[in-house]
C-alpha cells in the first residue's frame, strides 16, 4: 500500500527520515539494488514503479525472472537491516523518484530510538507481508518446498529477551489439533499469534481469483476442497503472520498434515502490549519481518512461471551461508525456544 510508512510512522519520524535522506530521480531501466552489489542504502520509492526480479545462476550465466513489481510508498533494500543478502534484482520500469537513506545510519536510529524502531519495524514487516500475499494469491506460481531449515525457526528467537518469553508463556494458551484440522482458513482474518511447537502443517491456497468473501461464506468444507498445498511449517513455524499485522483476510489456507501442538496468544491481548510497550514492540515486530523475509527469500526460489528459477544447488548455497554470528544466534534462540517449551510443560520430539 503507497501509505504505509505514512500510517505507520510518527512526524517525528517522517522528519527524521527527511532530514536523513537524500531525494534522486531515475530513469527507466536503472539498476535500483542487485544481490551481487554492496547494501549501503536503503530506499523510499516516492514516484514511479520499480520490478523486482529473482537473480539465478552463475555470474556467467545469470538470469532474471519477475517476482512483484512495487509502487509509490515502498521501502526497498530493508534486508540490509537484518544482515540479510538481497534476493532480488530492483530496477526502475519507468522514470521514478526514491530517497536513500544509508543503512548504517538507519541501524544507529534504530538503536537509539526505541520508539522509532517500533514503528519502522512494524512498516516493514507490513509491506513485506503484502509482497508474500499477493504471490500466495497465485499459488500456481509456487513449486512445492518441503520444511523451512532450521536456521530461519531458531535464529528469530534469538531475537528476544527472555523478558519477551516470558510475557509470551504468560499471556498464551496451548492448543492441539488433530491431523486434516484446519487451523487458519483462506479468506478469513487471524485473531491470534501462533506458533507452532510440534507437529507439521501444510500451506495450500485455493485456485483462481482470491475472492475472500466467497471463500469465508462458502463454508469450511467447500472453501478449501482440491486446495494443493505447496509447502509445510514445522516446529517454531509461525502460521498465519502475514495476516496478523493488518488483520487482512489470509490467503492461504493452513492445516495440521498429523497431530500438533500450538501456542496461541489472543490477538487483541498481544496487540494491547505492543502499543503499550515499544521496546517489546521493536523486537517483536523486527523477528516478525525476518520471518516474513525468510519466507519471501524461499518462495522467490519455488516459482514456476519463469525460464529462470533457482536450482537446488542455489538453495542450499543460501541455506550454508553461516557465520560465528549466525550459528551464536541459532543457539541463543535455539535455548529461548527450548525454555518456552520447558516453561509450558512440552516435551520436545527430535
Amino acid at each position: 500500500m503507497a501509505d504505509t510508512l505514512l500510517r505507520e510512522l510518527t512526524n517525528t519520524d517522517l522528519d527524521w527520515m527527511i532530514t536523513s535522506g537524500v531525494r534522486e530521480r531515475l530513469p527507466a531501466n536503472q539498476q535500483v539494488l542487485s544481490p551481487q552489489g554492496t547494501q549501503d542504502l536503503i530506499y523510499v520509492l516516492i514516484e514511479g514503479r520499480l520490478g523486482l526480479n529473482f537473480l539465478s545462476g552463475t555470474a556467467e550465466t545469470a538470469q532474471t525472472s519477475p517476482l512483484d513489481e512495487l509502487n509509490q510508498g515502498e521501502l526497498i533494500g530493508a534486508s540490509a537491516l537484518f544482515n540479510m543478502p538481497e534476493i532480488a534484482v530492483i530496477n526502475t520500469l519507468e522514470p521514478s523518484m526514491v530517497m536513500s537513506l544509508p543503512v548504517a545510519k538507519v541501524q544507529e536510529k534504530l538503536a537509539e530510538d526505541i520508539a522509532f524502531a517500533a514503528h519502522f519495524y512494524r512498516a516493514i514487516a507490513v509491506m513485506l507481508s503484502n509482497r508474500l500475499r499477493r504471490i500466495f494469491e497465485h499459488p500456481d506460481r509456487i513449486r512445492f518446498w518441503g520444511e523451512r531449515s532450521a536456521k530461519e525457526v531458531l535464529s528469530v528467537f534469538g531475537e528476544l529477551r527472555d523478558s519477551d518469553v516470558d510475557w509470551l508463556v504468560s499471556f498464551g494458551q496451548i492448543e492441539s489439533i488433530e491431523a486434516e484440522r484446519v487451523l487458519l482458513q483462506a479468506g478469513r482474518p487471524v485473531d491470534a499469534f501462533y506458533i507452532l511447537l510440534d507437529g507439521q502443517l501444510s500451506i495450500s491456497a485455493p485456485h483462481g481469483e482470491f475472492n475472500p468473501l466467497y471463500l469465508c461464506f462458502s463454508g469450511l468444507e467447500s472453501s478449501t476442497r482440491d486446495q494443493k498445498a505447496f509447502a509445510t511449517l514445522s516446529k517454531g513455524g509461525m502460521p498465519g503472520i502475514i495476516s496478523f499485522l493488518d488483520f487482512q483476510p489470509l490467503p492461504v489456507t493452513i492445516r495440521a498434515l498429523n497431530e500438533s501442538l500450538l501456542f496461541a496468544v489472543p490477538r487483541q491481548t498481544l496487540v494491547t502490549k505492543l502499543q503499550v510497550d515499544d521496546s517489546f514492540a521493536s523486537r517483536f515486530y523486527r523477528v516478525i519481518a525476518i520471518q516474513v523475509l525468510e519466507l519471501l527469500k524461499t518462495v522467490s526460489t519455488r516459482l514456476v512461471d519463469s525460464d529462470a528459477m533457482g536450482s537446488a544447488d542455489d538453495e542450499e548455497a543460501l541455506d550454508e551461508e553461516l557465520d560465528i554470528d549466525d550459528l551464536t544466534h541459532m543457539s541463543e534462540g535455539a535455548k529461548k525456544f527450548n525454555w518456552m517449551l520447558s516453561q509450558l510443560g512440552v516435551n520436545r520430539h527430535g
